[in-house]
């Protein structure tokens, strides 16, 4: 299990939830995600094509579940975020 905590860095951007910097050429692969939106605005979780429109909503101070199809078939590197500047996302991930 890991804990992450990403922090939104610019309105209505998508960014990586895990910045390539931190995992540079890997893959992290995982069984399950849980979100907590602990900002004040809405966000949404996706791919890189996630949106103010588009993806996954995480209302504020709520919590979701992401899980894959199938045991280890999820890959962190794949999942951004998109919401309001300043709003914390926080992640814990079942590997």
């Amino acid at each position: 299990m890991h804990l992450l905590q990403v922090t939104i860095a610019s309105t209505n951007k998508p960014q990586p939830i895990i910045p390539a910097a931190v995992v540079p050429g890997r893959v992290m692969p995982f069984q399950q995600l849980i979100t907590q939106n602990n900002g004040s605005n809405e966000m949404r979780i996706g791919d890189s094509s996630v949106s103010s429109t588009r993806g996954i909503v995480l209302w504020p101070s709520g919590s979701n579940t992401v899980s894959p199809a199938l045991q280890y078939s999820g890959d962190l590197t794949e999942f951004y975020v998109n919401g309001t500047a300043g709003d914390i996302l926080d992640i814990m991930v079942l590997d």
